[in-house]
């Protein structure tokens, strides 16, 4: 089936029901299976929110154009556009991954994945919001059934859940859930970091953290306006404290602020947020502690700039591809 059926199948649907032979086509191979998806979830990111710079559109428009005269079929131009928007962040995204089709056809479960560096904006099928960015995920269905909205996120987003008192939100991080009715709040959590936190902005949050791996029992955990909970995945441990100083600023202007922070527990973050690796040549620089701001549209050799001058013992880095070597003087 050629491209430009199965994205005007796409633009012409109401629902997730599409015609026989569209179905009969994502079935026939894992290959038809991607490349729906693929287009499905672009279309859905553009209509929720991600916005596609006009020069590049114009630039996929006549693309797009030139190719599909060749085509016997009649295209409007607005059908035009959007078929070359598809294409081009298709193209030049590195925002999808892979996605779910159900086995009773009817639910489409769309996964979004942010390159590192990268932040963009979801509009969940309710009206929820969730900001991801650095390198996160973050899963939901086209449509959410009528007890609750359930999400998994792996990574870091804030949310501005829509109030619905019939139907909570629910986000899943790892084997433990974030239970809110409507709310604003933010939650970190990679696979690789030792810690799960959540930070509370407004409304009420519960944190059930599952007992044990094969346990369906939690302990739960509720939460009040600008309070923090952060969740030991080594010890267990639970600590509840206020929300950082520069949390606000991290969310709404990209600017991380640390105090008395290790090189090596920043150095997780400089790699999220420009897609670098950091290789310690030498133990001494891990534990040094440093003070600032980390703007996530600095480019990296500026930032690694600053770190050298705040230094209170010099040391020295190569910048090789994407990987940094750092190495103390002394």
């Amino acid at each position: 089936m050629e491209s430009e059926n199965i994205i005007d199948e796409i633009l012409k649907s109401q629902s997730n029901f599409h015609s026989p032979e569209l179905i009969d086509w994502i079935n026939e191979s894992d290959e038809n299976r991607r490349k729906y998806i693929q287009y499905k979830n672009t279309w859905s990111l553009l209509q929720r929110g991600k916005d596609i710079d006009p020069n590049l559109v114009e630039m996929g428009y006549n693309a797009v154009k030139a190719k599909i005269k060749k085509s016997k079929r009649t295209f409007t131009p607005n059908f035009i556009l959007r078929y070359a928007a598809i294409i081009l962040i298709v193209l030049l995204g590195g925002y999808f991954i892979n996605s779910t089709i159900l086995a009773d056809r009817k639910t489409t479960w769309n996964e979004i994945s942010v390159p590192k560096g990268n932040r963009t904006l979801i509009q969940l099928p309710d009206g929820s919001k969730a900001w991801l960015t650095n390198g996160s995920k973050l899963q939901y269905p086209e449509k959410f059934n009528k007890k609750e909205r359930t999400v998994q996120l792996q990574g870091e987003a804030y949310f501005t859940v829509s109030h619905n008192k019939k139907r909570p939100f629910i986000v899943n991080v790892e084997d433990h859930r974030i239970k809110v009715l409507g709310t604003e709040f933010s939650a970190i959590s990679y696979p690789d970091d030792n810690e799960i936190r959540i930070d509370l902005v407004s409304g009420k949050v519960q944190f059930d953290v599952r007992k044990n791996k094969a346990s369906n029992e939690f302990n739960t955990y509720t939460l009040q306006p600008l309070q923090s909970i952060v969740l030991d995945k080594t010890s267990g441990a639970i600590k509840q404290s206020k929300i950082q100083d520069g949390f606000f600023s991290y969310w709404q202007e990209g600017a991380y602020k640390f105090e008395n922070e290790s090189f090596l527990d920043l150095s997780k973050k400089i790699e999220r947020i420009y897609g670098v690796e950091i290789i310690f040549e030498d133990e001494k620089i891990k534990n040094r502690s440093f003070t600032g701001v980390i703007n996530i549209d600095d480019n990296i050799y500026s930032m690694m700039e600053v770190f050298k001058r705040a230094s209170g013992s010099p040391f020295e880095y190569r910048i090789i591809r994407k990987t940094i070597y750092v190495k103390s003087l002394n």
